[in-house]
């Protein structure tokens, strides 16, 4: 399966709206985050536009991957718009909220 990210979309006001353009295997689809998908992806920090695009730029090989698992597991959305969630998210980010826990 070929999965690109083609364009990436940020606001922050009136509320955090994070959208990728995606090809998968040559048919476009529209993929948003969920804000707790945002939150486990970025962290709750980046509040303006300019560090959030930033921090989304560092994270984009995670959200192709997950859109390919994502389609992978689902099948390509039939309107073209797939949501990603903080679940799809979690198999490939750490939940930055979490406690540390070391085994000794």
């Amino acid at each position: 399966m070929d999965v690109a990210i083609v364009h990436t979309g940020v606001r922050v006001s009136p509320e955090r709206v994070v959208e990728f353009t995606a090809r998968v295997d040559g048919k476009a689809i529209c993929v948003e985050l969920e804000q707790e998908a945002i939150n486990r992806l970025v962290g709750p920090e980046s509040r303006d536009e300019n560090s959030l695009l930033t921090a989304l730029q560092r994270k984009l090989e995670t959200v192709r991957i997950a859109i390919e698992a994502y389609v992978f597991a689902r099948g390509l959305p039939m309107d073209g718009h797939l949501v990603l969630s903080s679940r799809d998210l979690a198999s490939f980010v750490a939940d930055p909220g979490a406690a540390d826990v070391s085994i000794r």
